[in-house]
């Protein structure tokens, strides 16, 4: 559903569209289509009875305002306290603000545009889901295929429940295996192929597909799973099938990529005073596992990569691809969500790369971050509502911790106000007779 918003200097009105097309090309013809047709409808309300043309308290505010709303109330407020951020917010399938803030280094003059490269860490796995489900849609392999039919090196410490992890388990951070298993030899210098050669000593709290268990290391397996399938490397199938197709033109894996590009965000923590920043080196550990947090991204990939995961690009990824990883296959906790308590957060899941909740009455928001040290990454979006906002900053502000659900409340106030004007519009033009409606009436073959 697009919603194009049409405003004069006497009211405001919506008109909500459902586009016929799966092709985003088409979506965008018609698109310019109505809004040349809005000019009309702008002087066909010029021609409202005199009563219609009094003062109107409460106009809808447009996209254009809504996104000024969002960067005044909720983005300034933490770009101003961090070297640099990038942000993009699409609204109702338009991108109505992609902006970037700052420095990519404190202490030095380089400003971070829309394509200076961030780490996105965790936000990496909703990559992996992706290049899965492309898999899963052409490979011999199904979303219950064991994994181990594909690694047949891969052992656990009980065979029984190990023989039975599949692909959904490793998205959906089912496998049954205990939490964070290994993630502290991430950090260390062990390697990933060493580190999948211990999998044998770690204890299951669950059986697979039973209960919610956050991993990066098993998560990882997924990566090994999709070269084993397709033939290639799990960066380049990404690369490949994902980033190029999509035009994420300067999406990459990888720590060498990311320190040997000239237009990159350095990492920073706090100083010793507790309030500046701090630059510092950035870390190779986590780019051990790719599927779990090897990405690198600038705000204008992740824009393409929001506009595809709210139905934007079929072709890379379908309705029913989306319908996969976007719908819940595990049950988590607020806690186990990293979620503060919130009135109206309800249905906490994960589904395969993505955690999913339901919010004040909105089903199905979509969400995840990233964290590695000295970098940040947000994305949340609601594919009913085409709406969604991405967040990254080469910092670790903790006022981002509740940017998702302020943002969320933002759009729930932007869309009921928008609607009440709608609604006492559309109450006005029938009190006004036979005239006004067929000012209204639909317009002949549109």
């Amino acid at each position: 559903m697009d919603t194009l918003p049409h405003t004069s200097a006497l009211c405001a009105v919506t008109i909500n569209v459902k586009w016929p097309f799966e092709s985003s090309t088409a979506r965008g013809q018609w698109r310019g289509m109505w809004r040349g047709i809005t000019w009309i409808v702008v002087l066909m309300l010029g021609l409202l009875p005199p009563q219609l043309q009094a003062d109107e308290p409460a106009l809808a505010m447009s996209p254009q305002a809504f996104a000024e709303h969002v960067e005044q109330t909720l983005i300034l407020p933490v770009v101003n306290n961090t070297p640099g951020s990038a942000v993009a917010v699409v609204v109702e399938g338009d991108v109505i603000l992609q902006k970037s803030y700052g420095v990519r280094r404190r202490g030095e003059p380089d400003e971070i545009n829309t394509q200076t490269l961030f780490r996105l860490a965790s936000l990496s796995k909703t990559f992996a889901a992706a290049a899965a489900a492309i898999m899963v849609n052409e490979a011999p392999i199904t979303w219950q295929t064991p994994v181990q039919k594909s690694l047949h090196d891969l052992s656990f410490k009980r065979s029984d429940y190990g023989a039975r992890i599949n692909l959904q388990h490793l998205l959906s951070q089912s496998s049954g295996l205990i939490p964070h298993a290994y993630t502290n030899m991430i950090e260390d210098h062990a390697s990933y192929e060493q580190i999948i050669k211990r999998l044998d000593k770690v204890d299951f709290v669950c059986a697979p597909g039973t209960c919610y268990g956050y991993q990066n290391v098993a998560f990882s397996l997924v990566g090994d799973v999709v070269e084993a399938n397709v033939g290639t490397d799990y960066p380049t199938y990404v690369t490949n099938r994902i980033f190029s197709p999509l035009g994420m033109s300067r999406a990459s894996f990888g720590r060498d990529a990311f320190i040997t590009d000239n237009n990159h965000a350095s990492p920073h923590v706090r100083a010793r005073d507790g309030e500046s920043w701090a630059s510092t080196a950035t870390t190779a550990h986590y780019y051990k596992v790719p599927p779990a947090a090897g990405v690198n991204a600038s705000i204008e990939d992740m824009t393409h990569w929001l506009l595809a995961q709210l139905g934007d690009n079929p072709v890379v990824l379908s309705s029913a691809m989306l319908d996969m990883m976007q719908s819940k296959v595990i049950k988590t906790t607020r806690y186990q969500a990293h979620y503060r308590r919130r009135r109206g957060l309800s249905n906490t899941g994960y589904g395969l790369g993505w955690r999913v909740f339901d919010y004040a009455g909105d089903l199905g928001n979509v969400h995840h971050g990233g964290y590695v040290r000295g970098m940040r990454s947000e994305m949340v979006f609601n594919r009913k509502h085409q709406t969604g906002l991405v967040f990254l900053t080469n910092s670790e502000p903790g006022v981002i911790n509740d940017m998702v659900f302020e943002f969320l409340d933002l759009y729930r106030d932007y869309r009921r106000d928008r609607d009440r004007a709608a609604a006492r519009m559309a109450a006005r033009l029938g009190a006004q007779g036979p005239r006004s409606q067929a000012l209204m009436a639909p317009v002949g073959g549109l």
